[in-house]
């Protein structure tokens, strides 16, 4: 028998996209998760796409004289969808298709098969269709997940559903790079199965765009829209309005995949990660944040980034000091081109 003392949670999380694992990170891990994927490792099919995409096809929900439940027009999309990715645009990575049920993960394969042109191509991509047990452990570049859930779905299929939460967690998470869901959207959201609803609902988020990030040159003098503002805080919006009038064009909440830097600044062929912290990072420091702190310090530096981080209190007590480190910062980065004969 094994102690608790014994136990060890494996919390580096290193295989999927941050768009992937991020609702479970929220719903099944309660945020204990911390994100180490390399994305540029990741073998994507349509890296402008987020990682996560819904296609929403209204089928009905039959209950095969085996049992379990079935839809049709979901898995005909399926493999639809499939020739698309593999026949048309020729892409090379290894593909899986995951679902609850035992009939649809026969039909998907079934018709896998009747297509002699996809099923000789998709052959070679470490193929599987399989309920979500059959691929517990295992884990493709793409993974394709048919929920069934649509007009007609029983009350059984249902209950089988809400209470196996932990198997929809593996489904999801077999994806390294791209999770594509293919079902009916609203009535998963309708289902009453909580964190289907909730996955359906999150799956929207991601297919609308962020809004535009101004082009460096159009950046204001005021902090501008960004996609998350509910992160920005007081302080961060006035060094933004200080270092644009010292000069300096910060961009702020850059996407640097999988994070979200405060802000970005380039200069000289070099880029500069700038990081305000508040009081609640500092009251909250401990060995976990610490961690989470280190693997994002890393995964930067491996990207090329310098990182200058500043507590909120230095701006607040030395507002042109700050600003200084960074012009300092510049300055250096201009000399080492002037020096090279560059231009900075």
């Amino acid at each position: 028998m094994c102690r608790h003392d014994d136990l060890v949670n494996l919390r580096d999380h290193h295989r999927s996209h941050r768009d992937i694992i991020a609702f479970s990170n929220r719903h099944f891990y309660r945020g204990s998760l911390r994100v180490a994927t390399d994305h540029e490792t990741l073998k994507r099919a349509h890296p402008a796409r987020p990682a996560v995409r819904w296609v929403d096809v209204r089928g009905r929900v039959a209950r095969p004289a085996g049992g379990g439940a079935l839809n049709v027009a979901e898995a005909e999309t399926i493999v639809a969808e499939l020739r698309r990715l593999v026949v048309e645009e020729g892409y090379d990575g290894a593909i899986g298709v995951v679902t609850p049920f035992r009939a649809q993960a026969n039909r998907i394969r079934r018709l896998v098969h009747q297509d002699p042109e996809l099923s000789q191509q998709i052959a070679a991509l470490q193929f599987v269709a399989d309920t979500v047990h059959g691929f517990q452990g295992d884990e493709r570049d793409v993974i394709f997940f048919s929920p069934v859930v649509s007009s007609g779905v029983g009350d059984s299929a249902l209950r089988f559903l809400s209470s196996h939460g932990n198997l929809f967690n593996v489904a999801v998470t077999r994806a390294r790079s791209e999770l594509v869901v293919v079902g009916d959207r609203q009535a998963a959201i309708d289902s009453g199965v909580g964190y289907l609803a909730s996955f359906a609902q999150y799956s929207r988020t991601l297919d609308v765009p962020d809004p535009a990030m101004p082009a460096i040159q159009e950046l204001g003098p005021e902090y501008p829209v960004v996609p998350r503002p509910e992160l920005v805080s007081d302080w961060e919006r006035i060094f933004y309005k200080a270092l644009y009038s010292a000069g300096l064009r910060p961009v702020p909440q850059y996407q640097e995949a999988p994070y979200t830097l405060d802000f970005a600044l380039f200069a000289g062929g070099r880029k500069l990660n700038i990081e305000v912290d508040g009081e609640n990072y500092h009251r909250n420091w401990d060995g976990e944040l610490c961690r989470r702190d280190q693997l994002r310090s890393r995964r930067l530096d491996e990207l090329g980034w310098d990182i200058m981080r500043f507590w909120v209190y230095e701006i607040r007590d030395d507002l042109q000091g700050s600003i200084g480190r960074v012009q300092a910062w510049r300055a250096e980065q201009n000399l080492q081109l002037t020096d090279s004969g560059e231009n900075p």
